[in-house]
């Protein structure tokens, strides 16, 4: 008689964290409660490739600043493979590289939002990606048909390795972050206090 085994399942997100924010956070929780993940792998880009000349910090603080956002978490944890590879973060390297590491007794879920849903034909090797993980579309309702529009664009392949998921709606974004520090203006409750203090003390994202 066979006997079911329970697999073991990880989560990946991944990006420019610049800054990460709460946002990024209560995703990457609800992810992790609703799939029943073992940890949740936090990987800042060293340079994303849709975003090539686009960072604002550098890399090692955006890796500092991840670190400290989730210090408090013992389900979180952060990866400096991209960091250490450095060029260009592409995602099939790194989620190649996670399978070899963690092997077939695994399963990867790598979170992406709906902008990046939208885009995932224009992503390198992405097909040889979805052969290592299940992409995790992290959307709200209204973005319910395109995403069905792009796991039909994959086929078969689509219907097994993108799952969608209705998750928060959490109106942050690095990019309003770093307008309001620019600003001078407060960023409390967007960002972890020991990412604003860390925000403060470098002097990131000032004219």
């Amino acid at each position: 008689m066979e006997i079911a085994v329970n697999r073991k399942k990880i989560g990946i997100i991944g990006g420019s964290f610049d800054p990460i924010h709460n946002g990024h956070l209560e995703t990457a929780e609800f992810v992790y409660q609703q799939l029943g993940l073992e940890k949740m792998i936090f990987i800042p880009a060293y340079v994303a490739p849709h975003k090539i000349g686009m960072e604002y910090a550098p890399a090692e603080h955006r890796y500092q600043m991840t670190l400290l956002a989730t210090q408090e978490n013992p389900h979180f944890c952060v990866s400096d493979i991209e960091l250490k590879r450095k060029g260009v973060s592409y995602t099939y390297d790194t989620v190649k590289a996670l399978h070899e590491y963690y092997g077939d007794e695994y399963d990867l879920y790598f979170i992406i939002g709906a902008d990046s849903v939208a885009e995932l034909d224009t992503w390198t090797k992405v097909r040889e990606i979805m052969g290592f993980c299940t992409f995790v579309a992290a959307t709200r309702p209204g973005f319910a048909p395109e995403v069905q529009k792009v796991i039909e664009y994959f086929g078969e392949l689509g219907k097994t390795r993108i799952k969608w998921l209705n998750t928060p709606e959490m109106d942050i974004s690095s990019t309003d972050i770093r307008q309001r520090v620019q600003n001078n203006c407060s960023i409390k409750g967007l960002v972890p206090a020991p990412v604003e203090e860390y925000i403060h003390q470098k002097g990131l994202y000032r004219p």
